[in-house]
């Protein structure tokens, strides 16, 4: 995603933890529950082709695609332990929501990351979460991109000191590597185990790879680090 990131946002500590909201009784249980009751309002992702590509086409996430005439959606998770979705299921402004991905036809774009939110008034919201692939969750990449931004700046204004903050824009996510002890996905996060991802940021003109190692917590969240920052 292209953005400008203002200063404040890049004053981040070298480490942060992001926890799942506070629910109700036993998480799994709760979360569970709340999955199950939204279970009629899952997207059918061949119904949806046309708005996923629209949205493709509105992101500013895809700026750089000179052409976007396809995409593609596959593998739909539920979202129910994402931060931002809990709180709206416990404030009743959702009843579900639900991540996918989608195959471009742009090269430069050539993956991208869907939140499907179902909201209490039957309406429904579509947001392109980020490019590439992931296992944090919405909420983790947003909170955790703060800190990934300011490494890939610190780093990039070494070289060029002259360089603005507003230079600064997330790119391509992947996985960078798995523990063996690592969880199946559930509610849409993992609940043991950690995982490190290689996000791309282009930062002073550079192109910085940021890896972020994340550790679940047992509840639902993660704590993040950044373990390497490499320039090319």
């Amino acid at each position: 995603m292209r953005s400008l990131i203002p200063f404040i946002l890049l004053l981040a500590a070298p480490a942060m933890a992001q926890e799942a909201a506070d629910v109700p009784g036993v998480p799994a249980e709760w979360f569970a529950a709340k999955e199950s009751a939204a279970a009629a309002r899952a997207p059918d992702l061949d119904a949806l082709g046309k708005e996923v590509l629209d949205r493709a086409r509105w992101s500013t996430t895809t700026q750089a695609c000179k052409t976007l005439t396809r995409t593609e959606p596959y593998g739909l998770q539920p979202a129910t332990a994402d931060r931002l979705v809990s709180e709206g299921l416990k404030a009743g402004a959702f009843v579900g929501a639900w991540t996918f991905y989608a195959r471009t036809d742009c090269a430069e774009t050539p993956l991208l990351r869907y939140l499907y939110i179902a909201e209490s008034d039957g309406r429904n919201l579509l947001l392109v979460v980020n490019r590439g692939e992931a296992i944090s969750t919405p909420s983790q990449m947003r909170e955790t991109s703060k800190l990934a931004a300011k490494a890939a700046y610190d780093r990039a204004k070494q070289q060029q000191p002259s360089c603005e903050v507003t230079s600064v824009g997330m790119r391509q996510a992947r996985i960078a590597a798995t523990d063996g002890d690592l969880s199946p996905m559930q509610f849409g996060t993992r609940f043991a185990g950690g995982w490190s991802e290689a996000w791309d940021f282009v930062a002073c003109g550079r192109r910085a790879t940021v890896t972020v190692r994340f550790e679940a917590d047992g509840k639902g969240g993660a704590s993040a680090r950044v373990t390497d920052v490499t320039l090319s």
